[in-house]
């Protein structure tokens, strides 16, 4: 059995849904992964309830508050991808 990609996790989904309701908050993530994956520095995002971290590879996304959430990890290519998808959909 395959591991679901990054784009089909429920924490990912709900990181979407919760945090990413407008289009330019859409467009900050992409340019922080993108800057990410060019090997240069990214700061992280902070919102209203997620801290998104950059890396070259990979993608974390961790819960302010909710105490169990277990921190959602996503290559670079599947989140660039779910986030260009979000951003079609605001």
């Amino acid at each position: 059995m395959s591991k679901p990609s990054g784009n089909d996790s429920p924490g990912l989904a709900q990181f979407f849904a919760e945090e990413v309701r407008e289009p330019y908050y859409a467009d900050l993530l992409l340019e922080r992964a993108e800057a990410a994956g060019q090997g240069k520095p990214a700061p992280n995002a902070s919102g209203d309830a997620y801290n998104v971290t950059f890396g070259p590879q990979e993608i974390v996304i961790e819960h302010h508050y909710l105490e169990g959430w277990r921190p959602v990890r996503v290559s670079h290519k599947d989140f660039v991808a779910a986030v260009r998808k979000r951003r079609r959909e605001l």
